[in-house]
């Protein structure tokens, strides 16, 4: 599953903060009507731990 993040920095440090932690991401880029946005790509069985890791340090968009 994709979570959208603030910047490509920001989808840098969010893939560090959870491989410290156990969970594997990927980098992905989109763009789209709308403009471009990067996102960290995430295991549906690890997904909330997850997120949960990203809102606390504030990463998420």
């Amino acid at each position: 599953m994709e979570l959208p993040v603030k910047s490509a920095t920001y989808a840098m440090k969010g893939r560090q903060l959870l491989h410290r932690h156990g969970i594997r991401a990927y980098v992905g880029k989109r763009s789209g009507e709308s403009g471009c946005y990067y996102y960290l790509n995430i295991s549906d069985k690890n997904f909330a731990a997850a997120e949960q890791l990203l809102r606390n340090e504030e990463i998420l968009k």
